[in-house]
């Protein structure tokens, strides 16, 4: 039994929950798709080098806050470098359409084009995630609520897959940020017109989290390299 009344049924439960909600077919249609656009520049050398170039020119506005290699100048503002290519072209695509709402991104990110998105993508995931600091003891309690209820989808070195972001690295303040984003979503406790992102799997895994287990967890995320 972990502190804080974070009980092992309840790691079962958060599991189950997870393996119950899976990902609507035209998500998956639409993710295929852009794996295809980024596998399509990654395994060409040249075209490869050449989208980095474009990426790294086409985010000079977004270095402000993202920093100039993708790794964060604040807290509240997540690395994306060596994210998943594919999930951050996902994630720059539901912002320029109004699915993830935050209004500079969603300033910036409408007049990208295709070709722009996938460059920004693949740029970022080719920068290397610089090395966070947190609490150890708090990371050591978070390890064991990830293996629980993290584990099976990001992986166990929290690299994620093609529909999942990579966690490994990341700023702490804004894994806490976005996964108390994702327990009042699941707690109705704002309107679905309201909420700034939405993931029923996400929302399941975090309904049942304390503020102490979220902050472990960002702990423990943080320091995986």
């Amino acid at each position: 039994m972990m502190r804080n009344g974070f009980r092992s049924c309840a790691l079962v439960g958060l599991l189950l929950a997870g393996l119950a909600a899976p990902a609507h077919a035209q998500d998956e249609q639409e993710r295929a798709k852009l794996l295809a656009l980024v596998n399509e520049v990654i395994q060409d050398d040249a075209r490869h080098a050449r989208a980095i170039e474009l990426g790294r020119d086409r985010t000079l506005l977004c270095a402000q806050c993202h920093g100039e290699d993708g790794n964060s100048r604040t807290p509240e503002v997540p690395n994306v470098a060596g994210q998943n290519p594919t999930y951050l072209l996902e994630q720059v695509d539901k912002f320029a359409d109004g699915r993830r709402k935050n209004f500079v991104m969603q300033s910036l990110t409408r007049d990208f084009s295709m070709e722009d998105k996938v460059n920004i993508a693949v740029y970022y995931a080719s920068m290397p995630v610089k090395p966070l600091s947190a609490d150890p003891i708090l990371a050591r309690e978070g390890a064991r609520i990830y293996g629980a209820v993290c584990q099976m989808c990001h992986g166990d070195d929290g690299r994620g897959e093609i529909g999942y972001a990579r966690l490994a690295g990341q700023q702490p303040q804004y894994v806490v940020d976005t996964l108390k984003r994702f327990r009042t979503n699941a707690r109705r406790s704002v309107s679905e017109e309201d909420m700034k992102r939405h993931d029923v799997r996400m929302e399941q895994v975090t309904q049942n989290l304390s503020d102490r287990d979220i902050e472990a967890l960002a702990a423990y995320i943080a320091l995986l390299k």
